[in-house]
């Protein structure tokens, strides 16, 4: 039987809505990598805080200026907190609400979508996932940085 020009133009239009499908399936996954991407990079200034807190600590030995890159370090590990719980419960539950409806629309393994974490999840040590872990460390340095900002507020 031949194929009609409205038959072919009908494939066009699928082939053409799959790869458009496609390609939206493929920048959202990058989104999330980029959120995520930044949540890891908001751990790593944190954590190059806490280790030039310390080191300059020992370096100048100086109560006023320890107690000040201690309170830098609080600051940022409170906002990195923050941005892990807002890229999580905002940016990626969005990004995945968008993946999952683009994979049924393509006929693809479904992703479920991440469970919502808050500030109290850091003590829920049976619940893990890596935004959970991220959140978790940036606790351990806010921390750190109470714990050296009395020690050294106290200190001499």
């Amino acid at each position: 039987m031949p194929v009609t020009a409205n038959q072919k133009q009908s494939d066009l239009d699928d082939k053409a809505q799959h790869d458009t499908l496609l390609k939206q399936y493929e920048i959202q996954w990058q989104d999330h990598f980029q959120t995520r991407s930044q949540t890891w990079k908001g751990l790593e200034i944190s954590v190059i805080l806490a280790v030039a807190l310390v080191g300059l600590d020992w370096k100048i030995d100086h109560q006023v200026a320890t107690c000040i890159a201690a309170a830098l370090l609080i600051l940022v590990a409170l906002f990195g907190m923050q941005i892990t719980i807002r890229h999580r419960n905002k940016v990626e539950v969005k990004k995945f609400e968008i993946i999952s409806d683009l994979e049924r629309q393509l006929n693809l393994e479904n992703h479920p979508l991440p469970p919502k974490i808050t500030f109290w999840d850091v003590f829920r040590i049976r619940k893990s996932n890596t935004s959970l872990f991220i959140l978790r460390m940036q606790f351990v340095l806010l921390v750190f940085a109470v714990t050296y900002f009395v020690f050294r507020l106290f200190s001499k």
